[in-house]
């Protein structure tokens, strides 16, 4: 019945709890548009692969299998995340071009790398819904969402620093991925304030995503330095 549907938790959530996690969830649903922009015009996509298979299965489980429980409003962000990632980000982006993104010619066979990527998949699949299933995880998946989270951080550095040209890459999509992050993480801070695994691995991906927005431009500014010289030579 539509009307036994809690669209919004009131009861066990506070309106200053909505606005962090609902700003965050806005913030990623940008960052997913400017990704599948980019794959269309460049077909490259930029998220580390690894990160691509696990987000993809994170909200695979909590689309089909988990439910948000701040309510049905809440719950729909998973299902828009599993539209944009499931229909063109991992699907055209991740399995069709990810590839690029590395250097060894035996990695990027398809006979291997599509392999490797659903069975990342699958694997990450599996342990967020254990996760849930035992109750190791709370009522949103942040717990399993955010060791995802924090794989993304780190992969992001060496990915971007090894590339010579950035114009595969968005600092808008990064900074909004960032700040969507960041936003969740004091949500976290608000409601889970004794869950110290939570927090720390929030805040650790938080810093590393500030790390990677300095860098990031640091790395704008060196390629932009090297190119007169590069015409030149």
């Amino acid at each position: 019945m539509i009307a036994d549907i809690v669209w919004i938790n009131t009861k066990d959530y506070t309106w200053t709890e909505f606005f962090f996690y609902g700003s965050g969830a806005f913030m990623w649903v940008i960052a997913y548009v400017i990704y599948i922009r980019n794959i269309l015009k460049y077909k490259y996509v930029e998220m580390p692969v690894f990160a691509g298979c696990c987000d993809v299965a994170w909200e695979c489980v909590w689309r089909f299998f988990a439910v948000n429980n701040m309510g049905m409003l809440f719950q729909a962000a998973n299902y828009v995340w599993f539209f944009l990632d499931a229909g063109f980000i991992f699907t055209y982006g991740v399995l069709f071009f990810g590839a690029k993104q590395f250097t060894l010619p035996q990695l990027q066979k398809r006979s291997f790398y599509l392999p490797m990527c659903l069975g990342i998949a699958f694997a990450a699949g599996a342990v967020t819904w254990f996760l849930h299933h035992q109750n190791l995880d709370n009522g949103v998946g942040g717990r399993s969402a955010y060791l995802i989270q924090l794989s993304i951080s780190f992969l992001y550095i060496p990915l971007m620093l090894r590339q010579t040209s950035l114009a595969h890459f968005s600092f808008t999509a990064n900074w909004t991925r960032a700040l969507g992050s960041a936003l969740v993480v004091v949500f976290f801070v608000i409601h889970y304030p004794s869950d110290y695994f939570l927090i720390t691995i929030g805040v650790t991906a938080a810093v590393t995503d500030t790390v990677f927005l300095y860098l990031f431009k640091q790395r704008e500014r060196e390629l932009a330095a090297a190119a007169p010289r590069m015409a030149a030579a």
